[in-house]
């Protein structure tokens, strides 16, 4: 986050005193990293009334329907800067196969076949993708699981946690660009939840 979005998401909540902020926009300025600070409200999907999602819950949460192939679905917070970053997805229904994690902001072609995999993801069969490359990450997930992204924006590193069983960081990946957002790729019956807590960052 940059000292725009924590003016704009942070304070207004009044989670932290004014001596915790100066200590943080200090940070930024002179390029240090600080612990996780815990309070960040979380993101929403964004609603972009394409065909076949349905979004609620207060854009908590997604829903395919009248989908023979999966959809995807953005997040509206962009992450950038060099923090480090989690967010939890509750998987609420699963049909086929769902995947979950982050995607360049800028110039996504939602138009293009799915299969391409839009982003860096995590799929419930427990591979991971991006683009047609894809490798065996032991991390499948089913209906009822706890899926955690965890993104580094320092190191441009990201790992992904089922249930709370960690994984390493996919290694492969190394052209996460500076500015991503949460993306989520679902098909007709699945269903998915941003849990409603607060999501760390440095």
């Amino acid at each position: 986050m940059d000292a725009e979005e924590i003016k704009q998401r942070i304070e207004p909540f009044n989670i932290y005193s004014d001596k915790k902020l100066k200590e943080v926009y200090f940070s930024m300025a002179v390029d240090k990293g600080l612990g996780f600070i815990r309070g960040v409200p979380i993101f929403k999907w964004k609603n972009s009334g394409g065909f076949g999602l349905k979004v609620f819950d207060g854009g908590f949460t997604v829903e395919a329907h009248e989908l023979i192939q999966p959809k995807s679905i953005l997040g509206d917070l962009i992450f950038k800067g060099r923090g480090v970053y989690e967010w939890n997805i509750l998987v609420e229904k699963l049909c086929n196969t769902i995947y979950i994690g982050i995607c360049n902001n800028i110039n996504v072609n939602f138009k293009k076949n799915d299969q391409d995999y839009h982003g860096w993801v995590l799929g419930s069969d427990g591979y991971v993708y991006h683009e047609k490359n894809y490798k065996w990450y032991d991390a499948k997930f089913k209906e009822g699981d706890k899926v955690t992204v965890r993104l580094d924006m320092k190191n441009r590193t990201c790992a992904f946690s089922v249930n709370d069983i960690r994984k390493l960081i996919v290694s492969e990946w190394k052209n996460i660009p500076s500015q991503v957002c949460p993306i989520a790729s679902l098909g007709h019956g699945s269903k998915l939840r941003v849990k409603q807590e607060l999501i760390k960052f440095c």
